[in-house]
């Protein structure tokens, strides 16, 4: 039951800092920033904090599940992309959607190695 409401209560406060980061970029017409800058920032981050907890062991379980679960879960989030890549294509911007989802996935996949070597080299010092 702890466990539940470390995650519901870091779920809550993951929501609020992506909807934060939306409002500070604004709405836009073209490429979609405030979700790739969530979804870049919080892969580094998540890798580096898994990688640090996996490497040290200095999490205990119930905090790596409510940082991972629960903030990173309501941070970041592929549906956004999906949804935004789709408006993307139905207003016939098929070279910006096709950048997007590019973009996201390779600076997804960059950022999770940078944030484990990272927590490897932070943990080796």
């Amino acid at each position: 039951m702890k466990e539940r409401l470390f995650i519901g209560a870091a779920g809550a406060i993951g929501a609020v800092a992506r909807l934060l980061i939306g409002w500070l970029f604004g709405a836009n017409d073209g490429f979609p920033f405030a979700t790739f800058i969530v979804n870049i920032t919080g892969t580094l981050l998540l890798c580096f904090l898994v990688g640090r907890a996996g490497l040290s062991g200095s999490l205990s379980p119930i905090l790596v599940s409510a940082i991972t679960v629960g903030f990173f879960g309501a941070f970041t989030t592929f549906s956004a992309v999906s949804l935004e890549t789709i408006r993307l294509l139905e207003d016939g911007l098929l070279v910006l959607a096709g950048v997007y989802i590019i973009m996201s996935l390779l600076g997804g996949l960059a950022m999770a190695a940078l944030g484990f070597s990272l927590a490897k080299k932070v943990t080796a010092q």
